[in-house]
């Protein structure tokens, strides 16, 4: 992020000034302060070179990472400011014991925890550059290489100092919005509409949703890469038992050779020597036909097991077209699923279930503390969303019976549960749960999705489904845009 972009971000934030600092998590590189009175997160990122406020609850280690134990000893305290050194890169947030003061003006980005003794402690063992928070703004300082190409397409040539001055000014006048737009080397956030860019591929009511947006992408794609590998691993062994299965059943079909093998050995059983490695006899067609044989058994011992052989062979034959659609089948599945999840790793833990019946681990992966729906209240009434496929089976189970369930329909996502309290839900609240549904679902983006909604009692769980699939008795169909999120 840029100085602009963190003055923006900032401005966002600045609600939670004098909220009380209940817990800090740390989820790779990434620490997120949340705070009571009122109730809120903010995400600091120094490996995503990013600060903003978070509606992400992703999971979290079963134990804290040391710097994140520091962290935690200013919970229960208010914040007293947030501060920007100007429009420089560096945010700073006050408690009344410490500081804690996020610096991303290094090549990678840093932490630190600035004791009130003047000990300083870093997340990267680096050194805190010379700051000065009382700086006044100097806004052309605040541009950075993306805001300074956005001023070049505006003007259609490398603008004069005067005009960067204004462009800055202007930007710093503007109430911050989201947008996301596609480009080369990925994704690009904006708080400000980018035309040199194209058109927006997701707009947001606000630039926090947005980096959201991206953050939750980027913490997911760990897992969606241990998920493509897992899945590439089970698709490979698929297709060599595959190939495999072909070659059984070009041998099983020569069972008709065994067994007519063990019919001309009891046939001529009269002929044949007892210790004989081979025989010449009569075969069935007149013809003499040469047998190798068994010294160690009898003839009629190994007719016998000629016969098991051409019989084991036979079923071997008559199973294989059944065992080849599966192997298909789940082939295909599994190359669907590979796909999806490159194209949009968003849906990964939507599809944790099925890509784990799938192409189940190797070993368990390590505990990990259970992450919490994500909760919002419109109307007086609470809104649950699934985060993941296991998550969406809690939900289902607990849900009450006149609670309303809504699902993006027929593509992979989160449930959302309406708590009811018995109450009949309003149709905006309806809206807003549908919106969410479609949001967090494969169709995230599109223009229109159609979304099914029904009383919790008509959602059933069919036994033995993967994580976060059902059967409805009865629903009902409502259509939202797609692209209003959080």
């Amino acid at each position: 992020m840029e100085g602009i972009e963190l003055r923006k971000a900032l401005e966002e934030a600045h609600p939670f000034v004098g909220a009380r600092l209940s817990k800090v998590h740390q989820v790779g590189e990434v620490f997120l302060f949340r705070f009571y009175s009122p109730s809120g997160a903010l995400a600091l990122d120094p490996g995503g070179k990013a600060f903003h406020r978070t509606a992400l609850r992703p999971p979290t280690p079963p134990s804290p990472p040391p710097f994140c134990v520091l962290l935690r000893s200013l919970t229960g305290q208010p914040l007293l400011t947030l501060d920007q050194a100007g429009l420089d890169r560096v945010i700073r947030l006050r408690f009344p014991e410490a500081d804690v003061v996020l610096d991303l003006r290094p090549r990678q980005g840093d932490l630190f925890f600035l004791y009130r003794d003047d000990r300083v402690v870093s997340f990267r063992d680096g050194e805190l550059r010379p700051v000065d928070f009382a700086v006044p703004d100097d806004p052309s300082a605040g541009l950075g290489p993306n805001l300074r190409q956005a001023a070049t397409a505006r003007w259609g040539r490398p603008p004069s100092a005067v005009e960067l001055d204004s462009f800055a000014a202007e930007l710093l006048a503007r109430s911050p919005a989201g947008y996301l737009y596609g480009t080369r080397d990925g994704t690009t956030a904006s708080f400000f509409p980018r035309p040199d860019l194209g058109d927006p591929r997701i707009t947001f009511a606000a630039f926090w949703q947005v980096l959201d947006l991206q953050l939750e992408r980027r913490l997911g794609a760990g897992v969606v890469r241990n998920q493509i590998a897992q899945l590439g691993r089970t698709l490979a062994r698929r297709e060599r038992a595959l190939a495999a299965l072909s070659a059984a059943e070009t041998e099983a079909r020569g069972w008709p050779e065994f067994q007519a093998q063990a019919d001309l050995i009891l046939t001529r059983i009269a002929d044949i020597p007892r210790g004989a490695s081979e025989a010449v006899v009569e075969g069935f067609d007149g013809a003499p036909t040469r047998i190798a044989l068994n010294p160690a058994l009898p003839p009629a011992a190994q007719a016998n097991a000629l016969y098991v052989k051409a019989k084991k062979l036979r079923r071997r034959l008559e199973g294989a077209p059944a065992r080849r659609r599966k192997l298909e089948e789940g082939i295909e599945r599994l190359r669907e699923l590979r796909d999806l999840l490159s194209r949009q790793p968003d849906v990964a833990p939507y599809l944790e279930g099925e890509a784990e019946v799938l192409a189940p681990s190797s070993r368990k992966a390590a505990a990990a503390t259970r992450p919490r729906p994500r909760e919002t209240v419109v109307e007086g009434f609470m809104i649950l969303v699934g985060r993941s496929g296991s998550e969406n089976d809690r939900l289902v189970r607990l849900a009450r019976s006149d609670d309303v369930w809504l699902h993006a329909r027929e593509v992979p996502g989160a449930h959302v549960v309406i708590r009811t309290d018995g109450r009949p839900v309003p149709n905006g609240v309806l809206q807003r749960a549908a919106e969410l549904a479609a949001w967090h679902s494969r169709a995230r983006g599109e223009r229109k999705v159609a979304v099914s909604y029904t009383e919790a009692r008509y959602v059933r769980k069919p036994k033995g489904a993967p994580p976060g699939t059902v059967t409805l008795l009865r629903e009902q169909v409502i259509v939202v845009p797609g692209n209003i999120g959080l």
